[in-house]
């Protein structure tokens, strides 16, 4: 599963999506459905890898917010690695920093406590 901008990889039911460099609306539509796709397999775990990302527009915010109620719909949860990317200020001026879960790193965010529901 991958499309010509990220990179999927699944570790048991945790799901990582490795991000594009840039995110904009060349490349957003793409990524939703990707996004989608991941989700609709019902991971416990989906992490967002931003760390190598270094812009994403409104478009791509729209992209993560949607797979944030998708991952929950489905009981998992959506979690984004961004670290010290550039496109940290767009999450933190959109306040999406304030609703999705953010890590500095991948590793953080994949050995994170999951939530209540997640460890019934």
């Amino acid at each position: 599963m991958t499309s010509p901008d990220a990179t999927v990889l699944w570790d048991g039911r945790r799901a990582v999506v490795t991000l594009p460099a840039e995110i904009d609306v060349t490349n957003s539509a793409r990524l939703d459905e990707l996004l989608a796709e991941v989700a609709g397999q019902r991971p416990v775990i989906m992490v967002a890898d931003m760390t190598g990302t270094s812009f994403c527009d409104s478009s791509g915010i729209h992209a993560l917010a949607h797979a944030y109620r998708l991952a929950a719909a489905n009981g998992g949860e959506f979690r984004v690695a961004i670290g010290a990317s550039p496109a940290v200020r767009v999450l933190q001026l959109t306040g999406l920093d304030q609703v999705l879960p953010v890590y500095d790193d991948l590793r953080q965010a994949l050995d994170a406590p999951g939530t209540q529901a997640q460890r019934a």
